[in-house]
């Protein structure tokens, strides 16, 4: 069974049009999910780089200091329970 047969099964399946497919795989990644996949790249190198110690506090004041506008540490704890770190 080739690619297209596939895309064809799966595209029936979930009821959707292999049109509507590729179009969603041409979509570019937008500025702001770039800025939060960066975000959360920087949320875990200074997690492990303070060996696991440092809390959602500490990583807003480390990103801030790296020039994120970060307005409060709460809104990292989505990020890092996405992230499946521990202790912030």
């Amino acid at each position: 069974m080739n690619n297209y047969s596939r895309l064809k099964k799966c595209a029936k399946f979930y009821k959707v049009s292999s049109g509507s497919y590729y179009r969603w795989k041409k979509q570019a990644i937008t500025a702001r999910q770039q800025l939060k996949i960066t975000i959360k790249e920087q949320i875990t190198l200074i997690y492990f780089a303070a060996k696991q110690r440092y809390g959602s506090p500490g990583i807003t004041l480390e990103l801030q200091h790296l020039g994120y506008k970060i307005s409060r540490p709460e809104s990292l704890l989505e990020q890092a329970k996405q992230l499946q770190l521990q202790n912030i």
